[in-house]
């Protein structure tokens, strides 16, 4: 037996043969993009289900375009993520000059006969 689940993949294996706008099946987008992983069809519908990849529903079938398939690419943080160092970019280096600021602050306030913090 047959399977034509992924006919029209196999007839055009490149993505540059399908158009950015072209309606896939979800295991097409699956199979096309990422034949050997790491996304199958189950992660794109939880994807779908998480709000995080835009569809269109046509007749009870979740249907995505490669251009919609981008936004699982960019890279963003975590929702509750911190707002200070890691939502301006500045990474380490930035929560570094935080801990020597508050350990300045920490010297101010401790004054000349108190016992330094381990």
């Amino acid at each position: 037996m047959h399977d034509t689940k992924h006919d029209r993949v196999r007839e055009r294996p490149d993505p540059l043969q399908w158009g950015e706008d072209e309606l896939l099946t979800l295991g097409e987008a699956a199979a096309l993009l990422w034949p050997k992983g790491p996304l199958t069809e189950t992660s794109l519908r939880t994807a779908v289900r998480d709000r995080v990849l835009p569809i269109s529903k046509i007749a009870g079938k979740y249907l995505v375009t490669r251009r919609a398939l981008r936004v699982l690419s960019e890279c963003r943080p975590l929702d509750g993520a911190p707002e200070g160092a890691a939502a301006a970019g500045a990474g380490y280096l930035d929560d570094l000059r935080v801990i020597r600021e508050m350990k300045e602050r920490a010297k101010r306030t401790r004054g000349p006969n108190r016992t330094p913090c381990p």
